[in-house]
């Protein structure tokens, strides 16, 4: 496929790949948070610790749905792209240049 307009798949594709990977890795996170105990810290602590983690575990779930949502439009935006470069490169393919009898 061209750069004639800008669109080259293979950044787009690996740019989708990483966003990807973020989401894994935000929801990763988002699960750790939320999996802590805060019963090892001081009673005075603890209801403060708990809603930090809850709040950062909603955060990082935020976030991996924001990466996913990136990765999705991405891989739909590389497969717009290479569906109509075929399609284009199959419609001209087809088209005979030759003029006049020696067709």
């Amino acid at each position: 496929m061209t750069d004639l307009y800008g669109v080259v798949p293979e950044p787009l594709a690996f740019a989708a790949r990483d966003w990807g990977d973020l989401a894994e890795l935000m929801e990763r996170s988002s699960s750790d948070l939320g999996g802590q105990g805060v019963g090892a810290l001081a009673p005075s602590v603890q209801a403060a610790a708990s809603a930090f983690l809850t709040a950062w575990a909603g955060y990082a779930g935020e976030s991996a749905a924001i990466a996913r949502g990136f990765s999705s439009a991405l891989d739909a935006l590389v497969a717009d792209a290479t569906h109509t470069d075929d399609a284009i490169d199959t419609h001209f393919g087809g088209i005979d240049a030759r003029l006049g009898p020696a067709r």
